[in-house]
């Protein structure tokens, strides 16, 4: 079972990077699904439901670290491609933890609309290849409905 076109996770309380995101992302790749969240919980919710192929992930969530997010994404389904997002970017240590998380990659912000669709067409690349792109994981059984 698949699903026609790629699904992309935005999670950041900010509603500008959110829509900076959605727009950039879409204007350069027309096929694809985006869907956003304000916090954590509101982003799990979301990951459970679309289970999405790439998550722009911002560290600094107002209910939740974005790291104890990562961690639960992660463990769920490790192919799932989580790039980091945050503007405190001076800590090395944070970094390192970040990539040992599972995190796919990490970009600072303010970021540029470049550096963005060239971060989230690697992740999306890299799923392709693994040919993981637009599957359905763990999908939910009619018996479970």
């Amino acid at each position: 079972m698949g699903r026609t076109y790629p699904i992309v996770l935005v999670i950041d309380d900010s509603l500008a990077f959110r829509e900076f995101a959605k727009y950039s992302i879409k204007e350069d790749i027309k096929w694809i699904n985006i869907f956003q969240a304000a916090n954590g919980v509101e982003g799990l919710k979301l990951y459970k439901q679309y289970k999405p192929d790439v998550i722009l992930l911002d560290l600094h969530l107002p209910d939740y670290n974005g790291l104890i997010v990562l961690e639960a994404i992660i463990k769920d389904d490790p192919t799932t491609k989580v790039i980091m997002t945050t503007a405190y970017d001076d800590d090395q240590e944070l970094l390192n933890t970040m990539m040992r998380l599972g995190a796919f990659s990490f970009v600072p912000k303010p970021m540029n609309r470049i550096n963005l669709l060239k971060v989230v067409a690697d992740a999306l690349r890299e799923r392709r290849n693994a040919n993981f792109y637009g599957t359905i994981r763990n999908p939910v059984k009619s018996s479970q409905v």
